[in-house]
């Protein structure tokens, strides 16, 4: 039988797979410490979280290490404005001493006064019930408001 016989091809190839293999091995020696330093840790934490189910007042010193979720307060209901006048009368009201009011002017009033959002619901509600008419209006975006009784007075003179 012949015996094999080693090229340096041959040595090279055996000599990279012993690094291969020898790095391989560090690798895993490495990924083993690290387990064995999650298990450690895990071990504290099951520890501690049996000693809060035990004593669920624990008394901490600055340094201790132990997290507690932070208590945070119930959600508070959003506050309602309280103001002088209703939402209507107030635009009604700012209709009526302005005169022909654009929608961007009203609801520069309405935020003025503090009020959060737009007048825009309160313009429509008073457009329904008729106590406001609306004027198109191309030199401005948007419209013009008249207060009724203003607006039939405009409309008799016109």
């Amino acid at each position: 039988m012949d015996t094999p016989t080693v090229t340096p091809a041959s040595q090279t190839e055996s000599r990279s797979l012993a690094d291969m293999i020898a790095r391989l091995e560090a690798d895993r020696q490495r990924h083993a410490h690290a387990i064995r330093e999650i298990d450690r840790v895990l071990e504290q934490v099951g520890q501690a979280v049996s000693a809060l189910r035990r004593d669920p007042a624990p008394t901490h010193t600055a340094g201790d290490a132990l997290i507690l979720h932070p208590q945070t307060p119930p959600a508070a209901r959003p506050k309602r404005g309280r103001f002088a006048e209703t939402g209507d009368a107030s635009v009604l009201n700012f209709i009526r001493r302005e005169g022909r009011p654009t929608t961007a002017q009203i609801n520069a009033h309405w935020r003025a006064e503090g009020r959060k959002g737009t007048a825009n619901v309160i313009l429509l509600k008073l457009l329904k019930t008729r106590a406001i008419v609306r004027q198109l209006d191309p030199n401005v975006r948007g419209s013009r408001y008249i207060a009724t009784s203003e607006a039939s007075a405009t409309a008799q003179s016109a």
